[in-house]
């Protein structure tokens, strides 16, 4: 019984980690001398960067329905099986781990929801500054080369 105690007590404490090795911002110093290729490729980035921030977010919501699912399982066993009346204070423990999952959940979704809004901003600079070096323009036409002779 106690070995299922702690694998629902560690099922309730599992959470997503998350960590971005650089931190995102809107502007860089050297985004005005990138060129259209760049400012195509820093888009796509922005876009993977959201993606992958939309996915933490759902993760980090089903890491915590697991941690209250797991707190549920685990307090209906300790009921059940009388561990409650001869251990006071466990039903206490496994509560807080579920809360203590909760709360990280909670904290993944808002820092993957900065990220989200922070590579949104940056991605419509980005658009700006496609939009404003004319990436999408047509090439200019060749001059006409000048008659033979003169």
């Amino acid at each position: 019984m106690r070995r299922a105690f702690a694998i629902s007590l560690a099922a309730a404490m599992a959470v997503a980690t998350t960590s971005f090795a650089d931190t995102l911002q809107v502007s860089y110093p050297t985004d005005l001398g990138m060129d259209c290729t760049a400012v195509a490729i820093e888009s796509a980035r922005m876009d993977q960067i959201i993606a992958t921030a939309n996915g933490q977010m759902a993760g980090a919501d089903g890491s915590a329905q697991g941690a209250r699912l797991a707190s549920t399982v685990a307090m209906e066993g300790l009921a059940r099986s009388g561990m409650l009346a001869k251990m006071p204070g466990v039903g206490m423990f496994a509560n807080q781990a579920a809360g203590m999952a909760r709360q990280r959940g909670e904290s993944v979704k808002a820092q993957a929801a900065g990220t989200v809004q922070t590579a949104n901003t940056r991605k419509a600079l980005l658009s700006g500054l496609y939009a404003g070096k004319s990436c999408d323009a047509p090439p200019p036409a060749p001059a006409p080369a000048a008659p033979a002779g003169f």
